[in-house]
């Protein structure tokens, strides 16, 4: 399935300006792996457009306000969503300076304006105030719940993406498990954990 057939399978409902936008950021990704180790060399246009699925429908479980995209590698999930909600303020932090080399070039491509790219360390950042808070294969839950606690406050969602729901133990935390609309359209488990401070 192409991505339009797949984006098109969502409740997002999408302008065929935001999906010639994901498709140019997959092509940027591809183009770029060759010289630079974004993702893995395995992966092709077709898993890439899974990813990209997979990711946009995060926007679904975001509270109003401003997101930070902890680690955010080759723009998964930050890019996306600056795609497929331009009028959101976006920040996406990864310490790996080609990384973010890559992701200050395809937010200038795609004239994703609200998006900024900061090139530093999570352990680096003293205070989190955009309200959401999100990451996609960063570190381990709990690892990353231990490494937040002082940087962030109860008016803070983080969304963590997933693939199953498995078992956190995080005291101050509460943790609930959201299935994501993508498992069905791709037929594997995805899902999302939402937690806050309690």
């Amino acid at each position: 399935m192409d991505l339009k057939k797949l984006l098109g399978a969502t409740s997002l409902n999408l302008s065929e300006t935001q999906i010639s936008q994901a498709d140019k950021y997959i092509n940027q990704i591809l183009k770029w792996n060759r010289t630079r180790n974004l993702v893995s060399r395995s992966l092709r246009k077709k898993d890439l457009a899974e990813h990209f699925l997979d990711c946009a429908l995060l926007q679904k479980h975001l509270l109003p306000g401003a997101v930070i995209d902890l680690g955010s590698g080759s723009g998964f999930p930050g890019i996306c969503l600056g795609i497929i909600d331009p009028d959101r303020e976006l920040t996406l932090v990864d310490s790996n300076r080609k990384k973010t080399s890559f992701l200050i070039h395809v937010k200038n491509e795609l004239g994703l304006n609200l998006v900024s790219v900061k090139n530093v360390r999570l352990e680096d950042i003293n205070q989190i105030n955009e309200t959401n808070i999100v990451c996609r294969a960063f570190k381990e839950p709990a690892d990353l719940l231990k490494s937040l606690e002082n940087k962030i406050s109860k008016k803070n969602k983080i969304i963590l993406m997933v693939s199953e729901k498995g078992t956190i133990f995080a005291p101050g935390f509460n943790i609930g498990y959201k299935e994501s609309e993508a498992s069905k359209i791709l037929e594997k488990k995805r899902g999302f954990l939402e937690i806050q401070m309690s």
